[in-house]
């Protein structure tokens, strides 16, 4: 799922990075960090859905390179239990040179497991409102 901001990215790299996803607020409750660096690979966020749902990310990439600000991350705890066994998501930054917009990408990687066409399409569902919300965010 891909979209573009009509914001620099120096902006919306520095709402992203941080992997607290408070900017998502038609899902997320709470988001905090958990053990002693927010910004290093290996650290961890503990993340509260409006729907009850807790989970805990590793984060895997974290890249401010001027091409490719990136966040990876995996999923390494659910509550309730998530019903595949492993997921893997990036977030990459891109800036528009012709327009100062910003143009954002997010993949996830599912293992198999339960219904993967239905975890897909409620990935995109998920994508698309958190879009939404970043971009009313970012105004």
């Amino acid at each position: 799922m891909d979209s573009v901001f009509s914001k620099p990215v120096e902006k919306v790299w520095s709402t992203i990075r941080p992997g607290l996803f408070d900017w998502w607020k038609s899902a997320v409750v709470k988001s905090t960090v958990e053990g002693d660096s927010a910004s290093a690979v290996g650290s961890l966020r503990k993340i509260t859905f409006k729907d009850g749902t807790v989970q805990t990310f590793r984060i895997l990439q974290l890249s401010d390179l001027e091409r490719s600000r990136t966040i990876t991350w995996e999923v390494i705890e659910s509550s309730p239990a998530l019903t595949y066994h492993a997921a893997v998501h990036t977030i990459k930054v891109y800036k528009v040179t012709t327009d100062n917009t910003t143009f954002v990408e997010w993949s996830s990687d599912f293992s198999t497991g339960a219904d993967t066409a239905a975890v897909v399409e409620d990935s995109r569902f998920k994508k698309r409102e958190a879009f939404n919300d970043l971009a009313t965010y970012l105004k």
